[in-house]
């Protein structure tokens, strides 16, 4: 299968390193005059596929464009962009690729109203990337996981889904099927905005994202990673176990917290008990 990536993010370049190391060709698309770092992109991989080394670094070199034909003969486009940018790859790639599949591999909040005004439903599906990673100045740290999240919509081919399957399959990544993928990003985004709400809440790494190198120690068991970074002189809600303490910005001196109800909520967490128990049945 002739795969087509838009652009070089970072999602986009880990599949397209994988997928190419497996035999597959691959080309990305970039706008006019972009062109990847000369000797390519280094990968400073963590690699929780089966039969690969876990932790090792990879060069990639990808074949890039800037114009795509209708002649090329792209059989699957694979849509890696933020998801405002969506729409707009499709449609400036659609007629380059008039018998592609496009395969769109980013959020969705809209729902796909949009990619149906550009293309039939027959001629798309929808995934989202299980790997993960951030740029350095000399590397993409990395994390692969052995699958990707993959899914049909009313209307979508169901021999393109096994395509996919199986092309993803040639790089040791198992597809993890959703019955409905549209629902389950929603649900899968709405999960993790409140879990990282909390743990920036609760004292963790403030600005929204750790450092590369953090990041990595927290996949690999490394003890550094499991370091709270806190702001001096603000509550921490504890682990389970643990006493709520209070941090003297001034002195590091620690004192415990009073509890003001049960739970990790404090007294915030109690008025608003207190306030729906008030409430009329």
């Amino acid at each position: 299968m002739k795969v087509l990536i838009v652009g070089t993010g970072v999602i986009g370049t880990i599949y397209g390193w994988a997928l190419a190391e497996a035999g597959v060709e691959v080309t990305h698309v970039v706008r006019h005059g972009e062109r990847p770092p000369a000797g390519g992109v280094c990968l400073d991989l963590l690699d929780h596929r089966p039969g690969h080394p876990r932790h090792h670094q990879a060069r990639y070199a990808p074949a890039v464009v800037d114009a795509v034909a209708a002649g090329d003969g792209y059989e699957l486009v694979v849509v890696a962009t933020k998801h405002y940018q969506a729409a707009a790859a499709v449609q400036d790639y659609r007629e380059g690729a008039p018998d592609a599949t496009f395969l769109m591999f980013t959020a969705n909040w809209d729902g796909p109203a949009a990619i149906d005004e550009l293309l039939p439903r027959s001629r798309y599906l929808w995934g989202y990337a299980a790997a993960s990673g951030g740029r350095t100045p000399s590397a993409i740290i990395t994390n692969l996981r052995p699958d990707v999240r993959l899914g049909v919509l009313d209307g979508s081919d169901p021999a393109a889904l096994e395509s996919v399957v199986s092309l993803f399959g040639r790089a040791d990544l198992t597809a993890d099927l959703k019955a409905d993928i549209i629902e389950w990003l929603w649900v899968h985004h709405a999960i993790n905005a409140g879990t990282i709400g909390t743990a920036l809440c609760a004292g963790g790494d403030h600005g929204g994202s750790a450092q590369p190198r953090t990041a990595r120690a927290r996949g690999t068991g490394d003890p550094r990673g499991s370091q709270r970074r806190r702001r001096p002189g603000r509550r921490h809600h504890p682990l389970p176990g643990h006493p709520a303490v209070h941090r003297d910005a001034s002195t590091g001196d620690r004192r415990p917290l009073r509890r003001h109800g049960a739970g990790h909520g404090g007294r915030a967490a109690a008025d608003s008990r207190r306030a729906l128990r008030r409430q009329p049945a």
